[in-house]
């Protein structure tokens, strides 16, 4: 699949797939990289996200049907199976400490009665997997990473709660998060992660995570996730 949707007068969205797994994500930042080396200093940004990139460029130096030449030209010399070709492709690999007990996990009773085992099992279960970031989106630093273990993955709440507060841990369907900052949200709360993911230093943003990043979870006790600085209210 192939697809180019305008997305305004400088930016344009191109559509590599239709399906969200590991080989779309190596595509998306094998077509990022290229895009990078093809248009140069002609681009204001690239933003990858599951199964697309959008491409932002300077209307003072370049046109549309230019950047759409050279973007259609990279896609169509992209491999199928693309696993060298991204220099990204294997992101950094973090490891994120996480606090899994109840005052910090409302959902998690409700997450292990639907999966069939113990509070305690949700937590190895969660924290076993390596996730990947597909896409980073609703919050500064909010990343949706995949994929979550096929039994914990439940849908996001009917009704989502008015606060979320930052570092919560949550899953809804293959998806897992870390809110980045308090807000509205619903999906499922297993834990905390005391880490900033995003922060702003004299008007300069910093994101932990980048698309195409490796996450892992490590399980920490109440005293070790109070001593990183996280915190019990919500």
């Amino acid at each position: 699949m192939f697809q180019i949707v305008d997305a305004g007068d400088t930016s344009i969205c191109v559509y590599l797939a239709e399906r969200a797994d590991e080989s779309t994500l190596t595509r998306v930042l094998a077509f990022v990289d290229r895009a990078k080396m093809a248009l140069g200093d002609l681009l204001l940004d690239v933003v990858p996200s599951y199964c697309s990139v959008t491409v932002y460029f300077d209307l003072l130096r370049t046109d549309y049907f230019s950047v759409c030449s050279v973007l259609r030209s990279i896609a169509d010399d992209l491999p199928v199976e693309p696993l060298a070709q991204a220099a990204s492709a294997d992101g950094k690999l973090i490891t994120l400490p996480v606090y899994y007990g109840g005052d910090v996990a409302p959902d998690a009773l409700r997450v292990a009665q639907a999966a069939g085992m113990c509070i305690e099992d949700v937590a190895h279960l969660h924290a076993a997997e390596t996730y990947r970031v597909f896409a980073l989106g609703f919050r500064p630093g909010f990343a949706f990473m995949g994929s979550t273990p096929e039994p914990l993955r439940l849908p996001r709440l009917d009704t989502p709660r008015k606060r979320v507060p930052a570092g919560a841990v949550a899953i809804a369907g293959t998806q897992a998060a870390i809110y980045p900052s308090a807000s509205p949200g619903g999906w499922n709360l297993i834990g905390r992660c005391p880490t900033p993911l995003f922060s702003c230093v004299n008007g300069a943003p910093s994101v932990l995570l980048a698309v195409g990043d490796r996450v892992r979870f490590k399980p920490v006790e109440r005293e070790e996730y109070l001593a990183l600085g996280g915190q019990l209210d919500a």
